[in-house]
């Protein structure tokens, strides 16, 4: 039980940090010790931050499912799911946002 509870707890922080991104009209980050891209080089910044909220909803949800899990499987088996999804999940995160994201919306001037 404490790890659905867990899970769902780590789902409802992504949700109200998805949402919040949503709504924010100045660029959101998703690195904790990189400052977010400065207006003036996003292309369009509430579209950007619409889809940094959607990737953190999405994480979210992946750990809400996770805890969902738990009516199913044992908690040991929950809890090395958890580890496995929040490791990978992070990377998977990363990745998206790197390729996808900030490719699309984050000006690069060295490219050019």
């Amino acid at each position: 039980m404490t790890i659905m509870f867990i899970c769902f707890g780590i789902f409802i922080i992504f949700l109200i940090i998805g949402i919040m991104a949503i709504k924010s009209e100045k660029p959101v980050g998703i690195y904790s010790n990189i400052k977010a891209p400065q207006a003036n080089i996003i292309t369009d910044v509430k579209a950007y931050n619409r889809a940094c909220g959607i990737l953190f909803i999405g994480y979210g949800v992946v750990f809400g499912l996770t805890g969902g899990t738990s009516f199913f499987l044992s908690e040991k088996t929950v809890g090395m799911l958890l580890g496995v999804i929040a490791f990978f999940g992070a990377i998977g995160l990363m990745i998206i946002y790197e390729c996808v994201i900030a490719e699309k919306y984050v000006r690069n001037d060295k490219k050019k």
